[in-house]
């Protein structure tokens, strides 16, 4: 019997660094959002625009809410803060943008129109009005074909909209949201110059974003606005910094453990070993 137990206790450990375990069946919100839940009071926010993009809604007490990332687009984000009016008591949301990209706060418009205070770093202004543009340049080859054919009419109308609530990229950003103490850290560039990550002190969960690559994951993705030598320096800081988080959510694909920062930096260096 103990044998057993100790099966099952290990079964039960690898299941949830894997990302498998959750707290419910996922909530379909339209065609391409869906809000799959990770735990009590947390829902992984997958917007499909021509691929899983992810954000982090986190349930802090009974009316606050801290909103890591927005989907790609204001249509998006309104279905998912329409359903937290539905759900919840006149819900306090606080949105968080870990970068400059459209899959970071390209519903930051909706938002802000409905009076939600949207936090970012002060560099993060800057490079939405200096490269956004370039960014949907390079970007647009891996939108190729008659079915991407809407994302790229949105990326090439899409007019991105900064957070108002600025603060020190390099010293980043502590919130306390009622028992929850939310830190916003810059470890350094990586998949932009601009990339933070965001992690629930009570809940040892860590956002790393696009700065994280799932398991799944065999390239870095897009590397237009990387800073690749960097990249996995930042990831290894964060490692250092967050040794104790359970959870760890990347920007794209599967959420799992620290294993997916191992993975990130492992990823990395290959890719720098074959493109030096």
């Amino acid at each position: 019997m103990k044998g057993v137990t100790v099966w099952w206790i290990a079964l039960v450990v690898l299941l949830a660094s894997a990302g498998w375990c959750g707290a419910g069946e996922p909530i379909a919100l339209g065609d391409e959002v869906r809000l799959e839940p990770i735990e009590e009071g947390v829902w992984l926010v997958v917007h499909q625009f021509a691929g899983g993009n992810n954000s982090l809604l986190v349930r802090c007490d009974e009316q606050r809410f801290v909103w890591v990332d927005t989907p790609c687009t204001d249509e998006a984000t309104r279905l998912v803060h329409e359903w937290l009016e539905r759900t919840f008591a006149d819900p306090n949301v606080v949105e968080i943008n870990t970068g400059f990209h459209n899959d970071n706060l390209g519903g930051n418009g909706y938002l802000l129109s409905r009076g939600v205070l949207c936090y970012g770093s002060d560099v993060t202004p800057r490079l939405i009005a200096e490269c956004w543009t370039e960014t949907v340049r390079k970007v647009l080859p891996y939108f190729e074909g008659e079915a991407n054919k809407k994302y790229r009419d949105i990326l090439i109308r899409q007019k991105l909209v900064a957070p108002n609530r600025l603060y020190p990229l390099t010293e980043g950003l502590v919130l306390k949201v009622g028992p929850e103490t939310v830190e916003v850290h810059f470890p350094g560039p990586s998949h932009t110059v601009d990339n933070v990550v965001v992690y629930f002190r009570g809940r040892r969960l860590l956002f790393g974003g696009c700065m994280v690559k799932a398991l799944a994951s065999r390239t870095p993705g897009f590397t237009g606005d990387a800073d690749m030598v960097a990249w996995p320096a930042s990831v290894r800081k964060v490692l250092a910094r967050y040794p104790d988080a359970c959870i760890v959510v990347p920007g794209h694909g599967r959420w799992g453990g620290l294993s997916l920062l191992r993975h990130t930096i492992g990823l990395l260096e290959e890719y720098n070993r074959l493109h030096p």
